[in-house]
């Protein structure tokens, strides 16, 4: 199976227009920048969706009539995309409705391994998703959870390393930041947790959209993204590597469609569309230059940083140093963040707002702040929607001065 096999023309003529082009959703005088917290759907994506529920292949898995073997050969191709899309040969692909769920289901299956007095490390730059489960999990197996600390809004490896013991099982650490878009060093943090026995579980859904991912290369043994934050539908992607996933096969899960992987996480039937979707978003970042990509991205969030950094009444609450994907975090001192947000809607800006469920990082870069505005770049970002940012954010700021 291929994607040119799902689509109405080939991937490589969606690919060939002009970035912006290629996504559907994208409305004259609407600037969004709330990639972070769900991009748009590309056009390719959305036509193999919308050709797959009104074709003729609807059907669960295991059949032994054409659409039920379409259905698995469609979920082994979307696996095989995600491996290649995480630079992850081998191992094991679970597909869900998001990262949250994902990860709270691997949680529980991998704290049946943890006794009491081992440890979990978490971190301070990570989102909610990737600490709360480790510390419920912790509680209930009498294991203590250690938090590495950011550094000036950045999480150096020596930060990780630091805390780790003998003791330590598992280390739960983001790729970048969704709230301050700070990206560590993976593959440094993935060697001193292997140095002392521990194993590393990546949250790299801010990071997919924004460059390449080597889960082999960085020496993960799980990771976990979010298509709807990579162009994609609203489904989340797991991969275990082979010496992670055996503990697993051993856990209790309820209701598990499988003794194996991926059945065992894996829980009743799956969404195919979305799964077709996911694969399609995956070949289209792998069809793209990232490199160029990138290079385009890091040059309008550089546009988006100096704008925050010289407009009058704006604090800047990312990190100007270190390594990063194209997110900043801002607020106007004495403006409620929801009040804030409305008035950029109301210009045709879409912002997000709150703390991004990333209590840590919002807390180690703006304590006390209960709330700030987030911006992110994506691939569809012009210049054009940088200019109506600043805009927006002058007459914002001046109406709140």
């Amino acid at each position: 199976m291929r994607a040119d096999d799902l689509l109405p023309r080939p991937l490589a003529d969606y690919l060939a227009a002009p970035l912006t082009a290629q996504f559907p959703g994208r409305r004259a005088g609407q600037a969004r920048f709330d990639g972070p917290a769900g991009t748009l759907v590309h056009a390719a994506v959305a036509d193999a969706v919308a050709g797959y529920l009104a074709g003729p292949m609807v059907s669960n898995d295991g059949g032994a009539y054409p659409a039920g073997r379409h259905s698995d050969a469609l979920a082994d191709w979307a696996r095989a995309a995600v491996r290649r899309l995480l630079g992850a040969p081998g191992g094991h692909v679970v597909f869900g409705p998001n990262m949250t769920t994902l990860t709270a289901l691997f949680v529980r299956a991998a704290g049946e391994h943890v006794r009491p007095g081992d440890e979990i490390v978490c971190t301070e730059l990570d989102h909610e998703a990737n600490v709360a489960p480790w510390r419920a999990m912790a509680r209930r197996r009498g294991a203590t959870v250690r938090t590495a600390r950011l550094v000036e809004g950045t999480l150096p490896a020596d930060a990780v390393a630091e805390v780790l013991t003998g003791r330590t099982r598992w280390v739960a650490v983001s790729a970048a930041s969704n709230a301050l878009g700070s990206a560590p060093d993976v593959a440094a943090i993935c060697a001193a947790a292997h140095r002392v026995g521990a194993r590393v579980y990546v949250d790299a859904v801010q990071a997919v959209p924004h460059r390449p991912v080597d889960a082999a290369a960085w020496g993960a043994d799980a990771v976990v993204a979010s298509a709807y934050k990579f162009y994609g539908p609203h489904a989340g992607v797991l991969w275990i590597g082979d010496e992670a996933a055996e503990p697993l096969r051993l856990a209790e899960q309820p209701a598990p469609a499988g003794d194996d992987l991926p059945g065992r996480l894996e829980l009743g039937t799956l969404a195919f569309e979305q799964l077709l979707g996911t694969a399609v978003a995956a070949e289209v970042l792998l069809g793209w230059d990232r490199a160029a990509v990138a290079e385009r991205e890091a040059a309008l969030a550089g546009e988006l940083a100096q704008v925050l950094e010289t407009a009058p009444g704006v604090r800047r609450v990312s990190p100007a140093g270190g390594d990063r994907v194209p997110v900043e975090v801002f607020y106007l001192p004495g403006v409620p963040a929801a009040e804030a947000a409305e008035a950029f809607a109301a210009r045709g800006v879409s912002l997000t707002h709150g703390r991004f469920y990333a209590p840590g990082p919002m807390a180690a870069a703006a304590p006390g702040l209960p709330a700030a505005l987030r911006a992110g770049v994506a691939g569809y970002t012009t210049g054009e929607d940088v200019a109506a940012f600043a805009g927006a954010l002058k007459e914002v700021a001046a109406d709140a001065g």
